[in-house]
């Protein structure tokens, strides 16, 4: 690292940045995204019971056996299974949702619900009232929730836009800009060429982590950066501040991002599958900023203060004042 020099190779990572996401652009257009881990043509088994069998474990193990035995005898396989415990004392219903991902015919769907029906009913212990209910239906991946978080991260990036051009100057927060632009179409682009399983309403979540991720890392760059221009006695030309900066936040950044990947890779060790799929995308979301905080931010950033420098050394020029009238 100590005699490697990103900002001296500006074209390069352009022409880098510039083939993937204008391929990204042109996939996307022809092919969209590949919504594989979208579940919203699948179907939802949910079964609901009331308090009478909320009340017992019993009673729940039989019927989750009722359910198992009608859909092995039909050949269908559950990709999930999540449970809703009902609460006695509210009288809240319990659930169990199996989840399918593949095609299942609407005979196949009758036919399920016909046979489970029967078995219910033949069973004193869980006949009694009707106390059980079956649907079937498909699944609403997309929530509000999922529009509030895209909403708060869009707010963070403005947020952080705006701290680094108070805290650390415009041009700290042009590149920031740049960075976090650069970082969202980047990500949406590898997840369009890489052809990657995600949700339908995913994407534009991980590119919005991808731009909080890049303000994030940037901000390492900026505060050394401003801590350079404190302790320096004389003014630094742009290269020199430039590098120096870089020879303090490389590490650090490595150590961030790589922190981050770290834990996502765990998540989606221990996930579910739904969540997996969520999840492991977001390496995308980590890398694209890794790379463009490394090489791609230090040779932006010392073409955006050039320019500033010699926008400002223009103005002084031109800047003369009035001149004093002479004495009478």
């Amino acid at each position: 690292m100590n005699k490697f020099k990103p900002w001296k190779k500006l074209p390069i990572w352009l022409a880098i940045s510039a083939v993937v996401i204008i391929a990204g652009i042109i996939l996307t257009v022809l092919l969209g995204f590949n919504t594989a881990a979208e579940r919203p043509d699948n179907l939802q088994l949910e079964v609901k019971y009331d308090i009478t069998v909320v009340n017992s474990e019993q009673l729940q193990d039989k019927l989750e056996s009722y359910c198992e035995e009608v859909l092995k005898s039909n050949s269908l396989t559950v990709s999930d299974l999540q449970k809703t415990k009902g609460t006695g004392e509210s009288g809240e219903k319990g659930a169990l949702n199996y989840y399918f991902t593949s095609e299942i015919s609407a005979e196949t769907q009758e036919k399920v619900k016909t046979e489970l029906e029967t078995k219910l009913e033949a069973d004193n212990d869980l006949n009694g009232a009707y106390t059980v209910y079956l649907a079937w239906h498909t699944e609403t991946v997309t929530s509000a929730t999922d529009y509030i978080w895209r909403g708060a991260i869009a707010v963070g990036v403005v947020a952080g836009l705006i701290y680094l051009g108070i805290r650390f100057g415009l041009g700290c927060a042009l590149t920031g800009l740049a960075l976090s632009l650069h970082d969202a179409l980047f990500t949406l682009a590898v997840l369009a060429i890489a052809r990657i399983p995600v949700y339908a309403s995913a994407p534009l979540l991980y590119a919005s982590v991808a731009a909080l991720l890049s303000l994030a890392l940037w901000l390492v760059h900026c505060i050394k950066l401003r801590t350079l221009k404190k302790e320096s006695e004389t003014p630094l030309d742009a290269e020199t501040s430039v590098e120096t900066a870089y020879r303090g936040a490389w590490r650090w950044i490595l150590i961030i991002a790589g922190s981050l990947a770290a834990a996502v890779l765990l998540l989606g060790a221990l996930a579910t599958n739904g969540v997996r799929a969520l999840a492991l995308p977001l390496l995308i979301a980590v890398v694209a900023p890794l790379y463009s905080s490394l090489v791609l931010g230090p040779a932006v950033h010392l073409q955006v203060r050039r320019a500033l420098d010699k926008f400002s050394r223009n103005n002084k020029t031109k800047y003369v004042g009035k001149e004093k009238k002479a004495d009478k």
